[in-house]
């Protein structure tokens, strides 16, 4: 009974890996695609409309958040992944 939990963990815990692994190849361009977006609205904001401090602070909030939840995918990644697996980030 115990040797039979462990392999549906297992499974499970592979099936959950490679779900990630997939859905992180269209999820971090739209990440990052977020990130540009909200560093530029922080810079527009910042350089030309000093008195548009709301979305400044939005446009920053949204980079820092894309950035973070990337990390987190990553993180996830590195979690699950089988003993034998090495996961290898772009840079």
């Amino acid at each position: 009974m115990k040797m039979s939990t462990v392999a549906v963990l297992v499974t499970v815990r592979s099936l959950l890996f490679m779900a990630l692994l997939l859905a992180l190849r269209v999820l971090v361009p739209l990440l990052r695609l977020v990130a540009t977006a909200g560093m530029l609205i922080f810079g527009f904001c910042l350089l030309v409309r000093r008195d548009q401090v709301t979305a400044m602070w939005a446009g920053a909030g949204l980079a820092v958040a894309a950035v973070a939840l990337e990390l987190a995918l990553g993180a996830a990644i590195r979690a699950l992944a089988p003993p034998s697996v090495v996961v290898i980030s772009e840079v």
